[in-house]
């Protein structure tokens, strides 16, 4: 076998898969219907709203009856029953419904977050398999290229055209090569095992062998979109509203709530009956509960202004970090698709003017250069992942 064929080296390269593939889409959906954490969410967001939905009714009326068997001035029983229904002023209801829609979307926003939660991690395992698989399908081109080149090098030692370190040089690249192998092949089998506990424990056939066409937006646009609809942000908004409502709540509280009802007393034989009306006037502590209610709303107030605040920075520092690697992305792209640099040290190795040392040494150099533009090429699609989280 001539030695130009055993050390033809593909190092830059780019695969397709013609079988059909998922994409990112598919598998976060089938995750999102069985995991087991959105699922135990969505039984809470259902009994919270039929908590706060509650709030909104009447209490129930009261009921009191007395028997008295005994009576010191007029021999014979007494009895006495009477029923009553208590309520707020009108203005009560009203911004007590106002205020339970408001804890629902609370409720429904804070759900969203979980969600999105779930299904970024989701993702991001997602990004790391496509990356992993990039690697083995690298390694495993590296391996069968170690493996040939380290069968010919049995041969040429026996016909004496190597000498034994030559031969220990070829060996030892040929067990970095099936450890380097073996490691992914193991984190592999790591990445699925969670996405297996994402997905409820269920088996995922997962068939993805690039990441997701995504690119990055105007960052004007892309913070108004995110102010607009990130569920994060959505959620302290309405708790910020949630407690301005809060403070005419507590006002209302403040005013005479009221009973009517319906009474009788029977004495032996003599009826009375009638209608019956109260009346009770918070005294104490109105004052202060109202001053409580309103501190709290400065407090979301502020809050939301310093979350939002912090939400447009770290999109700002997101945006200029992901412009940062894909330029670094383009650049390798450009160099790696014009540089053939393999072909040049097989040439001079098959040549003699380099020894295979030299030639391990140069060939570890582009080794690492391309291991570096698949670890950028997955930064850059984290970073987009991250980004645009909020649209999960």
């Amino acid at each position: 076998m001539k030695s130009s064929k055993i050390l033809i080296f593909s190092l830059l390269l780019i695969f397709s898969v013609d079988a059909y593939s998922q994409n990112f889409d598919e598998v976060l959906k089938n995750i999102e219907g069985n995991n087991k954490e959105i699922q135990a969410g969505n039984k809470l967001v259902e009994s919270k709203i039929l908590e706060h939905k509650q709030h909104n009714k009447l209490e129930g009326p009261e009921l009191s009856y007395g028997y008295f068997p005994e009576n010191s001035s007029v021999p014979g029983k007494k009895e006495v029953f009477e029923v009553s229904q208590s309520f707020q002023m009108p203005c009560y209801y009203k911004n007590q419904s106002a205020y339970s829609k408001l804890m629902i979307n609370q409720e429904e926003l804070s759900h969203l977050v979980l969600r999105q939660n779930v299904l970024s991690e989701a993702k991001g395992l997602l990004v790391e398999y496509v990356y992993l698989m990039k690697q083995v399908f690298v390694a495993d081109k590296r391996l069968k290229f170690a493996e040939d080149i380290y069968n010919a090098y049995l041969i040429r030692i026996e016909l004496g055209d190597v000498n034994a370190l030559e031969v220990n040089k070829v060996k030892l690249h040929l067990l970095q090569v099936k450890k380097q192998e073996n490691e992914l092949r193991t984190s592999i089998l790591a990445v699925k095992e969670t996405l297996k506990n994402l997905n409820g424990g269920n088996d995922l056939d997962i068939s993805i062998d690039d990441y997701p066409n995504e690119s990055i937006s105007e960052l004007d646009s892309l913070l108004f979109e995110k102010l607009t609809i990130d569920p994060e942000l959505l959620y302290n908004q309405k708790v910020v509203e949630a407690s301005e409502r809060n403070i005419k709540l507590t006002k209302n509280l403040q005013l005479p709530n009221f009973s009517l009802g319906y009474g009788s007393e029977t004495v032996v034989d003599e009826k009375f009956r009638g209608l019956l009306v109260g009346v009770s006037i918070p005294l104490w502590g109105s004052k202060n509960a109202i001053q409580k209610a309103k501190i709290e709303s400065e407090y979301y107030n502020l809050n939301n202004v310093s979350i939002t605040e912090s939400k447009i920075s770290d999109t700002k520092i997101q945006f200029e970090r992901i412009i940062s690697l894909q330029e670094n992305l383009n650049s390798y792209n450009t160099v790696l698709g014009s540089v053939n640099s393999e072909d040049l040290l097989n040439k001079s190795l098959e040549a003699g003017e380099i020894s295979i040392i030299e030639f391990f040494t140069e060939m570890f150099y582009f080794y690492e250069i391309y291991d570096d533009y698949l670890m950028v090429e997955k930064e850059y699609h984290q970073a987009l992942g991250e980004l645009y989280k909020y649209k999960l």
